[in-house]
């Protein structure tokens, strides 16, 4: 039985721009499926060790390089973005959480969107074309394609950047075999603007779009296992779920209207920010409720509450006194050692 032809290529682009909209994709765009743009950049920061503890960015760098060892055959590069909760998460003690993290984990609210746009296309076009979808833990220069595919350029603090909506964005991608009409790049538009880069409270940045991720705060809250180095627990301040700064004085970014849906989120963006101490005494159960189903789940309890209880140390939080006495005895030594050394810093005379 021969296998169903493929869909002409200008329909098929605009069937798919259609129902990525209807969804709540509020910017679309392809990119041809070679090797990403500017890759020998990304080669050079991996070899120069600035990914820091990330070593799946390195054991994945040649399926980053090819989307077709993702998805055999595959041509094209369907890009997709739509805004996050662009207000800040902070808890009343200070406490403040990477914006991206808040209501239902992304990862699943997205790749549900963009599996609907496959579907949906399928039912319009026919069956005679392969697909892949692929939500950021997939190993896909998602940036670097999004900006190729016209949805915005690349800032100097490494985020797609678009004009109308700024970087507070989420991105999907629809890896496919359809040969599609690809889009124009977006010219960047940072100009002589460095806000990003004098903002960064720890300097990450070795030169524009370049972060040494050792120097990150996010890195530290959000992708380092194990006990964090003194000088970090120091320097996460009040951050204890990545960090927003260098997107914060963008001045390319302005809040959402009242009006304008979250669309990568559930309802659930009001969920508020949990204080330091609330986090430090936070029972499984408690997490799995209030966490367990978001992006924060990544860190794991245990890893959250290292951060707070460094965080508490570091804002000298007196409040906390109580919960980093039984933080700094718990078995978890990421925790322990956190909790030592803020109950130190809470006895310590100020300086």
């Amino acid at each position: 039985m021969p296998s169903e032809p493929a869909p002409d290529r200008l329909l098929a682009r605009n069937v798919l721009r259609e129902e990525a909209r209807r969804r709540g994709f509020t910017r679309f765009g392809i990119a041809a499926a070679a090797e990403p743009p500017r890759f020998e950049v990304f080669d050079r920061w991996l070899d120069e060790g600035r990914h820091a503890g990330m070593r799946y960015l390195s054991e994945t760098r040649e399926t980053r390089r090819s989307p077709e060892s993702l998805l055999p055959g595959a041509r094209s590069v369907v890009c997709l973005a739509a805004p996050h909760a662009s207000g800040a998460w902070t808890a009343p003690d200070g406490s403040r959480f990477a914006r991206y993290a808040r209501g239902d984990d992304y990862h699943g609210t997205l790749r549900k969107r963009a599996l609907a746009v496959v579907a949906a296309a399928r039912e319009r076009l026919g069956e005679g074309w392969a697909h892949r979808v692929c939500v950021d833990s997939t190993p896909i220069a998602e940036r670097a394609f999004a900006a190729a595919a016209g949805l915005g350029w690349i800032g100097k603090n490494g985020c797609l950047i678009d004009a109308e909506q700024g970087s507070y964005l989420l991105l999907a991608e629809i890896l496919t075999d359809l040969d599609l009409p690809v889009d124009e790049p977006a010219a960047e538009r940072c100009g002589a603007c460095v806000r990003c880069l004098d903002a960064c409270p720890t300097g990450a940045f070795l030169a524009p779009g370049v972060l040494d991720a050792g120097r990150c705060i996010a890195y530290w809250t959000i992708e380092h296992r194990g006990p964090l180095p003194d000088e970090w627990k120091e320097r996460i301040g009040e951050h204890v779920f990545g960090c927003d700064v260098c997107q914060e004085v963008c001045p390319w970014n302005r809040p959402l209207a009242a009006g304008e849906a979250a669309a990568g989120h559930s309802p659930a963006v009001a969920m508020p920010a949990p204080a330091r101490s609330e986090i430090l005494v936070m029972g499984k159960g408690e997490w799995r409720r209030r966490f367990g189903a978001t992006a924060v789940n990544r860190v794991g309890r245990r890893g959250l509450q290292r951060n707070a209880a460094a965080s508490a140390g570091a804002c000298r939080d007196a409040a906390c006194r109580g919960a980093l006495e039984g933080a700094s005895g718990v078995a978890d030594r990421n925790v322990a050692d956190a909790g030592g050394w803020a109950l130190g810093r809470l006895d310590a005379p100020s300086l």
